[in-house]
């Protein structure tokens, strides 16, 4: 998986049914979030958030940043959801909100396992009363779980 994967998904994106993003994010933005969040982003976490802030389309939503100020819990938003679930479910602090799947799944990027590009895998967990729950690594990093959610919804259109 590559930086490449994120830039062909992101571009592939515009052709899904109800494509929507919040438009690009600024750099003091995108500093404050990681400050917030208390790690650095990967290159393509930086550059999802940059180009698109957020991302959905028919049936998907990658969580992102919706808005400048994070000043409270906002649906969609990785970084105010990250940091409630932190606050009321002990979120593991490395784990950053990306995508719900269903049923209590959700996706997150996992900065305590970087690859030797320095990108975080997308794990599947669920919390299970007590703590969080791993279900299965499902992409080596951001780029190719786009691509594959992306291009598993253009088969269908």
């Amino acid at each position: 998986m590559s930086y490449q994967e994120l830039d062909t998904a992101l571009n592939k994106a515009k052709q899904c049914q109800y494509y929507k993003i919040k438009g690009e994010i600024s750099d003091i933005v995108i500093s404050k979030a990681e400050s917030l969040f208390g790690h650095k982003f990967s290159k393509q976490n930086y550059e999802f958030f940059k180009r698109v802030g957020y991302l959905s389309f028919f049936g998907n939503e990658f969580f992102g940043i919706l808005k400048e100020d994070f000043s409270g819990k906002y649906t969609g938003c990785a970084i105010e959801s990250t940091l409630y679930d932190r606050k009321k479910y002990n979120l593991p602090n490395k784990w950053l909100t990306l995508f719900f799947f269903d049923d209590g799944f959700y996706g997150y990027l996992d900065y305590g396992q970087l690859n030797a590009e320095g990108e975080p895998p997308v794990i599947m967990a669920y919390y299970d009363g007590n703590k969080f729950v791993i279900e299965e690594t499902v992409a080596n990093d951001l780029g190719g779980f786009l691509l594959e959610r992306v291009d598993n919804q253009l088969r269908k259109q």
